[in-house]
């Protein structure tokens, strides 16, 4: 090829990678409801919703909905505003105090099932040092020096109760670094979103940490053809092995991971195909300035056509995010997107209609004191082509 044709094929392939996807137009088509009140529903002081809302259909057509905090409990009913209260713990970590066996404390994040049976689940798993008495040199947060990284669990008994893959630590897939307290945010994987199907092949987007916060991004993971005991990551130039379980547990041939999405996207919550149209959609939260100067902030989407190239974020509901750590307003975080007439036993598609479901943060006066609850609200989606 001549080298002026070189050039120009290259600015072509550079140009075209700007492109966004072609959108889906996604909007608020009604009231919301409230799926779960910590103040009248919960098990205990500890039942409240800490992670993004994540189903799966189990054999018998039922919805088995999970937002949990380290004791997950499970909603189960026949569509995701029928759903009640499951007090059972369906898994809780053993609150290891070794930081190297990521066996303290874990959240339920993913689940993929092809017969509402056996499950295979992700998790955020943490090493928490407060809890432990543990030094944290780098910052006096309770968060800081966490240690977190993507574990792997299943379920035998349509999910109601998991169980390690491998014994601890050989249930870790993605593994953060070494724990130190000198490091405030150090390396891991924080968060995965539900997993898709696309093609034969499954998909999720998780979230890894830097300790620069300016190099944390998202990252995409596979399982070829289904295999959820092989799982193999974005690396920028093609997919390579990530790790594979083994008979003494999962064996990491690959701790590290490309940035897929525009740089400063924030971390990727939610996320399901329009089969019709073979477009991914993402759900996130984000505050930001609008060309016109103007504050938005709330949950937004971006769309993507090959999980890798992503549009420009698109502010879907305007609602208050957390302002800091003093913060004592109301607001929301954990999105999620679930269309409950989903064929896919995961709820990894959609269709016409969906729901965006999430956590509002509210403060109450108990005693004479401000006391923080929470409130998993559904709130119903046009989707058009």
């Amino acid at each position: 090829m001549p080298v002026a044709q070189s050039v120009l094929a290259a600015l072509l392939c550079a140009v075209s990678a700007l492109v966004p996807a072609h959108a889906l137009e996604l909007a608020v088509a009604g009231g919301e409801s409230i799926i779960f009140d910590q103040r009248t529903q919960a098990c205990d002081a500890s039942d409240l919703p800490d992670a993004p809302a994540r189903a799966f259909r189990n054999a018998q057509g039922q919805m088995v909905l999970f937002a949990p905090n380290f004791r997950n409990r499970a909603f189960v009913g026949p569509d995701l505003r029928h759903l009640a209260r499951d007090c059972t713990v369906r898994f809780a970590a053993k609150g290891a105090r070794d930081p190297a066996m990521l066996d303290d404390r874990t959240w339920l994040h993913a689940f993929h099932t092809t017969d509402g049976t056996h499950v295979f689940a992700f998790a955020s798993a943490s090493f928490i040092p407060y809890r432990h008495g543990e030094p944290c040199a780098a910052g006096a947060e309770r968060t800081a020096c966490w240690r977190n990284g993507i574990v792997a669990l299943r379920s035998s008994d349509g999910g109601r109760s998991f169980a390690d893959s491998a014994p601890p630590p050989g249930h870790v897939v993605m593994p953060p670094d070494t724990y130190t307290p000198d490091v405030k945010n150090p390396p891991g994987y924080i968060s995965a979103t539900n997993i898709v199907p696309f093609q034969g092949d499954l998909y999720s987007i998780v979230w890894r940490r830097d300790a620069d916060a300016r190099q944390s991004r998202n990252c995409l993971v596979r399982a070829k053809g289904g295999n959820v005991d092989h799982w193999e990551v974005w690396t920028g130039a093609g997919f390579t092995p990530l790790a594979d379980l083994a008979s003494s547990g999962w064996k990491v041939a690959q701790t590290d991971c490309a940035a897929i999405g525009a740089r400063g996207l924030p971390a990727i919550r939610g996320l399901v195909l329009h089969a019709a149209s073979n477009t991914f959609v993402a759900v996130f939260q984000q505050r930001r300035r609008s060309l016109g100067g103007a504050l938005e902030e709330g949950f937004f989407t971006a769309t993507s056509k090959d999980l890798i190239t992503w549009s420009a974020p698109r502010l879907l509901a305007s609602l208050p995010l957390r302002a800091g750590p003093g913060d004592t307003g109301t607001f929301v975080g954990y999105p999620s997107l679930i269309d409950g007439s989903s064929p896919d036993r995961d709820f990894g598609t959609i269709d016409a209609s969906a729901d965006l479901v999430f956590v509002r943060f509210l403060m109450e006066q108990k005693g004479g004191r401000p006391v923080r609850v929470r409130e998993l609200v559904a709130l119903p989606l046009k989707v058009t082509p």
